[in-house]
């Protein structure tokens, strides 16, 4: 009996079919990847991150930078038209003097408009205004730029909000004779068309924006797609398919060409060895077989006959041959792990009374067994009459082989079942113990090669009797799972088809 509770290590990627369903449904939330993970942790999430905030920093910090030299533009605009407008009533009030009432309110309705006034603040403060039926004068407007202005500081520019309306005003000169020039222009309009301006140039921001990322997305993808095709082709691999398995990448950045190549240098460097490797343990397992049996039998004989052996030279000589058939059945699992990767594996299927090989299976393990093992079957004749399609032999040696395991992990006196039950579309056989149970996370590897399992004793066997069952198994057009618990025991069941 060869079957060992190690995590097995092998060709075949981890399977959660390999788990019952309690079983799979916890691996499946522990496997199941947050947003997080997804965004921060792939790196086609981080170069899409890095690349967003790049682009919408650079998109704001371009549009704000704009906007405020916009801005800062229109205020100086109308800031020197509004010292223009000055300097060219300044030099005809030079030359004509403020004390002609008539002349002023000539020359300051000549030099206003709709948007600009300009009146005359004489030591008695009263005002000089221009005198026109089409011009709009605000005397509020008037006022609040005077107010602006208490020390009467020539030069100084105010910018004065009244309601919806913004004013820019200036004390411009003040004459001889106490009188003071002022100016005041209505710069509303330009801030509201800089207003649209600004929306305007949101909205095509935004624009910009969304197609820039959306461009930025599709590249990321066509950058990170080789690397999720080398990692498809990877999870992918086993054993079967190493042979064959060729990562192609017709185009990509020059990086991700030579790591395709180098992926596939590697592939085949890979499946040389692998073919290597086979063969060699075919051959020397096949090569050894012959002569353990021969030792073995050789053995056997000395022991029955040696009449004239003293006591501890019996117990060596049945010592040397236990080891032996330990020796013999290690090969047989080679041979049958090398014959099932090339496909050479012999399995019978005929129809099979299960009842019949379970109770075979029973009497020779008790005949090997310290312990209670339990034969379960089902309790009317039709169910106990069941076919299964199955190889007897190959059935009998995994039962066995089943058995021991749970033997080998339990506590003495505790009990092992060997449970025959109908299922809808098949026929399981439990084999169930009491042991120390196998960790949840280790789980999806019990039945892979040389892994052995954290909480395993040491020296508790080669690590290939699980995955020689499954093996068989499989052959037999069937499947086999596990669920367990630590310090509760084990349930291995195997499904065959009707």
């Amino acid at each position: 009996m060869r079957v060992e509770r190690l995590m097995l290590k092998g060709a075949n990627p981890p399977r959660l079919a390999a788990l019952s369903p309690e079983c799979q449904e916890n691996a499946a939330m522990a496997l199941s990847p947050s947003w997080r993970t997804k965004l921060l942790g792939s790196l086609q999430g981080q170069l899409q991150l890095a690349t967003y905030l790049a682009v919408f920093l650079g998109f704001t910090g371009a549009s704000s930078v704009g906007l405020w030299i916009g801005q800062r533009n229109l205020i100086l605009n109308n800031a020197q038209e509004l010292r223009r407008s000055a300097v060219a009533i300044q030099a005809c009030m030079r030359k004509g003097g403020t004390d002609d009432r008539a002349f002023v309110q000539q020359e300051l309705l000549l030099h206003s408009s709709m948007r600009t006034s300009l009146w005359v603040e004489n030591p008695d403060d009263s005002l000089v205004l221009p005198q026109s039926d089409h011009l709009e004068i605000s005397d509020e407007a008037i006022q609040s730029s005077m107010a602006a202005n208490p020390d009467r500081v020539v030069g100084r520019q105010e910018l004065i909000r009244l309601g919806e309306q913004l004013y820019l005003s200036e004390l411009v000169q003040r004459f001889p004779n106490g009188a003071r020039l002022w100016i005041s222009q209505e710069v509303s309009t330009n801030q509201r068309a800089m207003n649209d301006y600004l929306a305007l140039m949101i909205l095509i921001w935004s624009g910009c924006l969304v197609i820039t990322l959306m461009a930025v997305s599709s590249l990321v993808r066509r950058i990170v797609q080789p690397l999720e095709q080398l990692n498809a082709a990877t999870a992918q691999m086993t054993a079967e398919t190493l042979a064959s398995a060729r990562l192609p990448l017709e185009r990509g950045p020059v990086e991700v060409m030579q790591l395709g190549r180098t992926y596939n240098a590697l592939l085949e460097r890979l499946a040389q060895s692998w073919s290597q490797q086979r063969q060699f343990v075919s051959a020397v397992s096949h090569e050894l077989r012959t002569p353990l049996t021969i030792v073995q039998g050789y053995l056997n004989r000395t022991v029955k006959r040696g009449d004239n052996l003293t006591e501890a030279q019996v117990r060596g000589l049945r010592t040397a041959e236990e080891e032996s058939i330990r020796m013999r059945r290690l090969m047989d699992d080679l041979l049958d792990l090398s014959r099932g990767d090339s496909g050479k594996l012999s399995i019978q299927s005929e129809p099979v009374r299960l009842a019949d090989q379970l109770e075979q299976v029973a009497d020779l393990a008790r005949s090997t067994l310290q312990r209670p093992l339990h034969l379960e079957l089902p309790a009317t004749v039709e169910q106990r009459d069941a076919i299964a399609q199955a190889d007897p032999g190959r059935l009998r040696q995994v039962l066995l082989d089943l058995v021991e395991n749970a033997d080998k992990y339990s506590p003495p006196d505790r009990p092992i079942r060997l449970v025959m039950r109908e299922e809808p579309n098949s026929h399981a056989i439990d084999v169930i113990d009491q042991g120390i149970g196998i960790p949840e996370d280790e789980l999806e590897r019990v039945f892979d090669r040389f892994h052995r399992a954290s909480n395993a004793p040491e020296r508790t066997g080669s690590g290939l009797g699980l995955s020689v069952v499954k093996l068989l198994v499989e052959g037999m057009g069937g499947s086999i799972s596990v669920c367990s618990r630590l310090g509760e025991g084990s349930r291995f069941t195997v499904q065959l088809p009707r």
